[in-house]
């Protein structure tokens, strides 16, 4: 089976830029608007890093 993309390396690269949205949300800056929209787009990660892991895992793909 021929893979698409790079389980790994997506993973690392969206969990990074998860993180970086959470470094974000520690500026006492932030407007509640500003908080909000980080909080929702950290969710939109959490989100799309469980369809990633059950993409890889559902199809049989070993690590």
């Amino acid at each position: 089976m021929k893979r698409s993309y790079n389980y790994h390396e997506t993973k690392k690269q969206l969990e990074s830029q998860k993180s970086r949205l959470c470094k974000q949300l520690k500026d006492v800056k932030l407007t509640e608007s500003e908080r909000n929209e980080i909080k929702r787009m950290v969710d939109n990660y959490e989100y799309i890093l469980t369809l990633v892991e059950m993409n890889h895992f559902e199809r049989g793909i070993s690590h």
